[in-house]
């Protein structure tokens, strides 16, 4: 081995076993280990750098491959609601053309009903008109009607006529022995809760009516075999009804001590304010008596 060499290494003598360190720059020979070291270092990084590009590319078209199934499930569930959307765009153009139809079809009724609710109205008010005409007439031809209520069933006998007759002027003491009478008859129907049917008496002259209800308004109510009778005008349903509507009103006068009459056929009239008020509306005249002080 030259000087250089031994100048060089670091060793150990075989025979002594001595260590020494050479503190001379290693060349010539040591340069060719150096290098055949450095050598695989390269390749391996190349093989390395290898892998890893084709473990990209992997990678790389694996991530593409599933972005391109995400899409085209994507891509499915737009067409899905794309469709859906043209199914509600045609569902909602039906509608509107129905809706359309339909306002047609409104706005030509409204035009018809227009003049029917005229006519209807007119026929409402020609009805009330005849109504009252015919309630008018009816009360005309009770005029010299007369009810007789709780009068004991038989006490007639068979000739009613006859026996009212004679039967009015002594039960309210009367200035006359008889009152002439047209007809007299029962109400139709069996008795009900033992309570006798209603007597109808149609008297002849309207004096004869007045001077009977004057009697039973001065008398009082007249009492025969126990029983209490009353004798009251035989006015229709309607009637009595339209003044029983006044009842509220003619017990707010009375209890104001306000002397009142109710006219034919449900007129009620009272004095008020220093002059003569007439009311046909229950209504209205319980607010005027809500107005005076």
């Amino acid at each position: 081995m030259s000087k250089q060499s031994k100048r060089g290494i670091k060793g150990q003598d075989a025979s002594e076993g001595t260590s020494f360190l050479s503190t001379t720059p290693i060349t010539g020979s040591a340069n060719a280990n150096a290098t055949s070291e450095a050598t695989p270092s390269v390749s391996m990084t190349e093989d390395l750098l290898k892998s890893i590009s084709a473990a990209v590319a992997e990678e790389g078209k694996r991530i593409l491959l599933s972005v391109n199934e995400s899409f085209g499930k994507l891509e499915a569930k737009v067409d899905n609601m794309m469709k859906r959307i043209d199914d509600v765009a045609v569902t909602t153009a039906a509608l509107a053309t129905r809706q359309a139809e339909a306002e047609t079809r409104i706005s030509h009724l409204e035009d018809g009903i227009a003049p029917i609710k005229k006519h209807l109205d007119s026929l409402l008010i020609a009805n009330k008109e005849l109504r009252d005409k015919v309630i008018e007439l009816e009360c005309r031809q009770r005029r010299k009607n007369i009810r007789i209520l709780n009068l004991k069933e038989s006490t007639e006998g068979n000739d009613l006529t006859v026996f009212f007759e004679a039967f009015i002027p002594k039960l309210l003491q009367l200035p006359v022995t008889t009152i002439p009478i047209d007809r007299a008859h029962r109400g139709f129907g069996i008795p009900e809760d033992g309570r006798p049917r209603t007597v109808v008496l149609k008297l002849q002259r309207s004096r004869d009516v007045a001077m009977v209800m004057s009697a039973v308004k001065r008398q009082g109510n007249p009492q025969h075999e126990g029983r209490t009778l009353r004798l009251v005008p035989d006015t229709p349903p309607e009637v009595r009804a339209a003044r029983r509507a006044f009842n509220t009103v003619c017990a707010e006068l009375i209890k104001r001590d306000i002397r009142f009459r109710m006219a034919y056929p449900a007129i009620l009239s009272f004095k008020a304010n220093g002059g003569q008020k007439s009311f046909k509306d229950p209504n209205k005249a319980e607010a005027f008596l809500s107005s005076l002080t």
